[in-house]
């Protein structure tokens, strides 16, 4: 392990000068061939900035439908389904990267990529033939699929953060924490915003709830996938909220309307645990979708987000792209003080925006007073967090930041 970690910290040492080589042989080429990576809707970070570069006579875009081989295979279809059918609706060219044998497309040799894009960090969530471990000698490129709360190593010091050419991150507090976790000191990263708040920021937004016959208020209930430990801290409140928020469903079916909306990876976490199992997970989703004022959603959320008027959530992320809405929110967490404490500085402060809840009797407090009576005493202070954090810099979109940075090392 010790001559490993030597020879990691030469290679880091002299990467630099190897990147910068390869920096300069792209501003001689005529065309840079960029891939997007595209394994899930819901992950999906790329689509604005994949449209600006396009434009460009610089930059020749693919995207490639990727399975992430932390889902099980039903899932695996599915997202590629979605993928399909939102690339096709926003007239975006793809290629499968599942051939129909069931081989799959060497990109190394049929695209010859210059810049790649992950939609995550990890070595095991693509195929091996799409690893970055396949691509260190060209240059790879990140946008974070979250907003990070965390300060450790899986969220800035994995090989991919300190071998990838630039990660483009959210705000200055997440680029300090790069340079202090990151073995690399976080040379890499360019501040350009995070890249959902363009479409946040969009002033049209698709009322995609259900109909109703009377004006109903919209929570969103978003459970994170972490039901059991499996080496994961356990933030899950599902297995004790599951039925309970059905029954609220039928208690406030006048007044309410609910959209169920999981962590993408909860079903498949749920198929696998002796106490659900496939069927009884598929039969739960189902009552979400069949209810009279109720929904599942598995894709897409920003348009969810921008058209509810409150949320109640354990997961990671919506814990801070939710404030793009300016609706309430509450955090779910009987040790919220303990969790909030071990998070970095950005999320501490997102996390303090919150309602937070307990008990069942919390949740139904939070409903009636704060959702139905609209007695929000923390509006003022998400609204403060939201300027001071979450607006990109620059004053531009975080496309064109990031556009900005390519545009600047190869033009």
């Amino acid at each position: 392990m010790k001559i490993r970690r030597i020879i990691k910290n030469i290679v880091l040492f002299f990467l630099p000068l190897y990147q910068y080589c390869l920096v300069q042989r792209l501003r001689r080429k005529k065309q840079i061939n960029v891939v997007f990576f595209a394994m899930s809707l819901s992950m999906w970070r790329y689509q604005n900035l994949y449209k600006l570069l396009s434009k460009h006579s610089k930059f020749n875009c693919t995207v490639i439908l990727v399975p992430c081989m932390s889902f099980t295979e039903n899932q695996q279809i599915e997202d590629k389904k979605k993928l399909v059918t939102y690339f096709t609706e926003t007239s975006v060219p793809y290629i499968n990267g599942v051939k129909e044998d069931g081989s799959f497309v060497d990109i190394k040799k049929e695209i010859k990529p210059d810049l790649l894009f992950y939609p995550q960090p990890y070595w095991d969530i693509l195929p091996e033939i799409f690893s970055f471990r396949r691509f260190y000698k060209r240059l790879l490129c990140y946008y974070p699929y979250a907003f990070w709360r965390s300060k450790d190593d899986w969220s800035y010091n994995l090989n991919f953060h300190n071998f990838a050419w630039k990660l483009f991150y959210s705000t200055q507090l997440h680029k300090e924490d790069a340079i202090y976790y990151s073995n690399n000191h976080g040379r890499n990263v360019e501040v350009v915003g995070y890249p959902t708040a363009d479409d946040f920021m969009d002033k049209h937004h698709e009322d995609v709830w259900k109909k109703s016959y009377s004006s109903k208020k919209r929570i969103i209930w978003a459970p994170h996938f972490t039901i059991c430990k499996d080496g994961y801290i356990t933030q899950s409140n599902f297995m004790w909220m599951a039925d309970f928020m059905l029954e609220l469903a039928e208690k406030y079916s006048e007044k309410l309307q609910f959209a169920f909306k999981p962590h993408p990876r909860l079903f498949s976490e749920l198929c696998r645990n002796n106490e659900w199992g496939s069927l009884k997970t598929e039969n739960y989703y189902s009552r979400w979708s069949n209810l009279e004022n109720g929904q599942l959603e598995k894709g897409e959320f920003v348009n969810l987000f921008m058209t509810s008027d409150a949320m109640i959530h354990d997961s990671g992320s919506f814990g801070v792209e939710y404030h793009y809405s300016g609706n309430p929110v509450m955090y779910i967490a009987d040790n919220f003080e303990e969790q909030v404490s071990e998070m970095a500085e950005f999320g501490q402060l997102a996390m303090r925006q919150h309602y937070v809840g307990k008990t069942k009797q919390d949740i139904i407090d939070f409903i009636e007073n704060v959702v139905l009576k609209g007695d929000d005493l923390m509006k003022k202070s998400r609204e403060q967090f939201m300027k001071d954090y979450l607006l990109p810099p620059n004053g531009k979109t975080v496309a064109q930041n990031t556009m900005d940075v390519l545009l600047k090392a190869f033009c």
